[in-house]
């Protein structure tokens, strides 16, 4: 950091007051570590990852909460497909049992019973985080719509948040005609 960098609020620009171990911004009425402050009225940055690898799903709902909102998109299109082949799985072994009327493959329709269960939770944490952030849940998620998410990310504002106090030379008042 130069000296002559400001200390900012990620949030609305302004410039922070230094208090002990933290700073405070006087507009947002918060107080926010050395890990949240930006410098010269810069913007959050967005983290973005165009892979999301499959053993997230495997991660506690905490380790979750933690991931953007595009990785939790992503993950909860793949535990949706993973749901739908767990639950045909699950069927088939239902129907070959009764059609052999025997007790073979109840072992295995109970497995993929307790896997259609487990996975049929993840994607409720999974819908809820994202109702959290979003509001809603999108009833389908296809390659398409991930594209265009990742796509606004991208073209996001990335301007400073900077308000400028004094007029430009060479810009004519206008209130002076009204």
């Amino acid at each position: 950091m130069k000296e002559s960098d400001l200390i900012t609020c990620p949030y609305c620009g302004c410039e922070l007051v230094h208090q002990a171990a933290t700073y405070y911004c006087d507009f947002c009425v918060m107080q926010m570590g050395t890990d949240q402050i930006q410098h010269n009225h810069e913007r959050l940055a967005v983290r973005v990852r165009d892979f999301v690898p499959g053993d997230y799903v495997e991660k506690t709902t905490p380790e979750l909460m933690i991931l953007s909102t595009y990785e939790l998109l992503c993950l909860l299109k793949q535990v949706r497909a993973e749901r739908t082949a767990m639950y045909q799985l699950m069927n088939t072994f239902y129907k070959a049992r009764k059609h052999q009327n025997s007790d073979n493959y109840r072992k295995e329709e109970a497995y993929s019973g307790q896997e259609y269960e487990r996975i049929t939770r993840k994607m409720f944490v999974l819908e809820n985080l994202i109702r959290m952030r979003l509001g809603y849940v999108p009833s389908r998620i296809t390659e398409q719509h991930l594209n265009r998410y990742l796509e606004n990310i991208r073209k996001d504002k990335l301007k400073p948040m900077f308000i400028r106090k004094e007029r430009r030379a060479g810009i004519p008042d206008r209130s002076a005609n009204a």
